[in-house]
């Protein structure tokens, strides 16, 4: 027998043998759903993340994580020698944890998921030309929900906010007119620390003040003007309205004492006023507005006289009452 035979194993004796398959640690299902659970918490953590951050950062932080995932999944597909390093599961088991925490963390900064608070409710209705209340106190630096009910039937009104004593001051907000009987819901942007004028556009005889928070501000006054002291005698215009329609739609005056007036007599059924503005048209800022005058009452509108030349003038109550007001040197 030659010597290869001879040193050749026996059937059974050092032949090497096959590893037996490992049994799994966990019953199979445990790993999908493990996977399914694991990759929850950071779509979780991602978004709150994503959405307690603004746009453009959110934006930023999407790109970034989407060019790391491209580049790591091109390492891994890239070959064995990636997958096989031994510090790979450990590294993306740490990335995934500190993606979960920042989620934790960004949850609890922005308190509530990362939603934006809603706005503060306020309410106000209209009832007999008058507002329900003629104050109003909302948070500062907060969006407001105004609810508005206009309960006077087949008549208009809304709500003017200004950022002063009264409505010459510059408008914060102007909601569109509501005719009665309904309601609506005006969308306020935040009101800052102070004290502001509110009236209704068609009737400001209807006014108030809004306070946001406990700043000071300056004190709620009249709709621009009523009865004051006027110039000497003969330097005030003569105006009246009967019918709904103003006696002369052209008026002229002479400042006396740094004055102009108008002698206005309601001689009809509904109440009017006058209010003067810097322009053609009642877009232009306002000169003056007069408290309205009650049907058979009398009132002299008394205010600073502009610089010479003409100024446009309407009745709130009914816009079609109009004129020119001219100024003289």
């Amino acid at each position: 027998m030659s010597q290869d035979v001879k040193d050749r194993p026996r059937a059974g004796e050092d032949e090497p043998q096959p590893e037996a398959p490992r049994s799994p640690r966990f019953p199979p299902i445990v790993y999908p759903l493990a996977g399914l659970i694991f990759g929850g918490l950071l779509v979780w953590a991602y978004s709150r993340i994503l959405l307690s951050v603004s746009k453009d950062a959110a934006s930023a932080i999407a790109v970034f994580t989407a060019l790391n995932v491209l580049i790591g999944s091109a390492l891994v597909a890239y070959g064995r020698r990636v997958r096989s390093r031994p510090a790979s599961f450990p590294l993306l088991i740490l990335a995934a944890l500190l993606v979960i925490a920042a989620g934790v963390v960004a949850v609890n900064v922005t308190g509530s998921g990362g939603e934006e608070a809603g706005p503060e409710a306020a309410s106000l209705s209209a009832k007999g030309l008058a507002f329900s209340t003629d104050a109003i106190s909302v948070k500062p630096d907060e969006p407001i929900a105004l609810t508005f009910d206009n309960q006077d039937a087949g008549v208009q009104h809304n709500v003017a906010i200004f950022n002063g004593p009264d409505a010459s001051a510059p408008v914060v907000f102007r909601g569109d007119l509501v005719t009665g009987v309904a309601s609506t819901t005006y969308q306020v942007a935040a009101l800052k620390p102070g004290q502001y004028y509110f009236h209704c556009d068609v009737h400001p005889t209807m006014h108030g003040t809004i306070t946001a928070g406990g700043g000071a501000g300056p004190p709620p006054g009249g709709g621009g003007g009523g009865e004051s002291p006027g110039p000497g005698p003969g330097a005030a215009a003569q105006l009246s309205a009967k019918d709904i329609q103003f006696s002369t739609t052209t008026l002229a005056v002479t400042p006396r004492g740094g004055k102009v007036a108008i002698d206005f007599s309601n001689e009809d059924s509904q109440p009017h006023n006058v209010a003067v503005f810097n322009g053609s048209d009642a877009s232009a800022p306002v000169i003056f507005r007069g408290d309205i005058t009650q049907p058979g009452s009398t009132a002299t509108y008394a205010f600073e006289a502009p610089p010479p030349g003409t100024y446009y003038f309407h009745c709130d109550v009914h816009p079609t009452m109009h004129g020119e007001l001219t100024v003289s040197g």
